[in-house]
């Protein structure tokens, strides 16, 4: 029970979405700076791109199709898994409770499960990368048509795509589930002396952005399953 209790505690939670972060803006940067390299030098023979993407750079050279596909996931993992996590999951779990004289957020257990579901989509998203046939290359707004035709469009528009897709399904059911805990939280564990508009404007921040999340993630795993 005691260790259930630190796992769940809005400080661990904190820490862990803060790691996550930082792991995934290391992951974007590596990408960015594989993107960088080949505009400056588009024809150089790299070997260990053969040894990572054996049908994307075949003899080390960067196929247009690979490349995309690096922009698409660079610009997915910054967008949603740095711009996203970092400011709800690492400083409203850190700051928020505090501000409000709270000793824990509404739900400690659904903020755990939050971040591990989160967790689970950055994984899910890795693997749309490395699969048969390619990473996704439709960037990471996923416009149709190129992100719903499939496999016929090119490289990596099949399972690649389909995994994606997955992905950010799973993020918005976390981010859904960290949103229910900023507004429960903002409601119902301020101080009993701490009206809402005494709030600092930081958990204003917060909870307006969670209520955003919750009416606009909803929308968006609804048209993921289309």
């Amino acid at each position: 029970m005691e260790e259930t209790a630190v796992t769940s505690h809005h400080h661990s939670v904190a820490r862990l979405y803060f790691f996550l972060a930082l792991i995934a803006v290391v992951t974007g940067q590596f990408l960015s700076l594989i993107m960088r390299f080949h505009l400056v030098h588009p024809q150089a023979k790299v070997g260990w791109f053969e040894s990572l993407w054996p049908t994307g750079a075949p003899s080390g050279v960067m196929t247009p199709e690979l490349y995309l596909s690096i922009m698409t996931l660079h610009g997915t993992i910054m967008v949603f898994f740095v711009l996203t996590t970092a400011p709800m999951g690492t400083f409203a779990n850190l700051v928020l409770p505090e501000q409000l004289g709270a000793t824990q957020m509404a739900y400690p257990r659904l903020n755990a499960l939050s971040f591990w579901i989160t967790a689970v989509a950055f994984v899910v998203l890795l693997a749309s990368f490395v699969g048969p046939g390619g990473g996704p290359l439709s960037g990471w707004t996923a416009y149709p048509p190129l992100s719903a035709i499939g496999a016929i469009t090119g490289p990596g528009q099949g399972l690649g795509q389909t995994l994606w897709l997955v992905s950010i399904a799973i993020f918005c059911v976390g981010s859904l589930l960290s949103s229910i805990n900023i507004i429960a939280t903002v409601i119902d564990r301020r101080a009993p002396e701490m009206a809402l508009m005494d709030m600092p404007i930081t958990c204003w921040n917060w909870f307006v952005t969670a209520i955003l999340g919750l009416l606009s993630f909803s929308v968006v795993v609804l048209s993921l399953n289309k």
